[in-house]
């Protein structure tokens, strides 16, 4: 499910190591993680992909509620993303203007399936290109959809 290098923006490559992880019952059930970065020059910052399945669907819910009450001090607000379950946004900024790390993401919970696309920008710039966010969340959503359905994630950024 997680987005290959072909499946990203043009010019996008992939920062870090892809992490996969599989169950852990001892967590509340998961039976995969995985997350997986690119450097994103266009954006001038990095875009992570993160997601976690689980057995059932409240499992998810769980997590996803965690993950927004852990967002509060973040502002979290809606985000529209066709055919997912729930899903909201957050966006906060680390220290001065000149050296300033933004994290925008979104956060969403399909069926059993609890992901993220994060987008951290350095410097002045305040938060990502929200049309980039979107574009690639929904690609994701997507992928997890296709993947839950049976078929070969085949979904790509545009």
């Amino acid at each position: 499910m997680l987005p290959a290098s072909e499946d990203v923006p043009p010019g996008w490559k992939k920062a870090g190591t892809l992490s996969l992880d599989g169950a852990h019952p001892e967590d509340g059930g998961s039976l995969a993680y995985g997350h997986l970065g690119y450097a994103a020059t266009d954006l001038e910052g990095a875009v992570g992909f993160g997601l976690q399945s689980f057995r059932k669907p409240a499992q998810a819910i769980s997590r996803y509620t965690e993950s927004k009450s852990k967002m509060a001090s973040a502002h979290p607000g809606p985000a529209q993303i066709p055919d997912v379950d729930a899903a909201f946004t957050a966006s906060y900024c680390i220290g001065t203007t000149a050296g300033r790390t933004c994290s925008t993401s979104i956060t969403l919970r399909l069926d059993s399936v609890f992901a993220y696309v994060n987008i951290n920008t350095v410097g002045p710039t305040t938060a990502a290109d929200p049309k980039v966010l979107n574009s690639v969340t929904r690609m994701f959503a997507q992928r997890i959809r296709q993947a839950q359905h049976g078929q070969s994630p085949s979904a790509k950024a545009t």
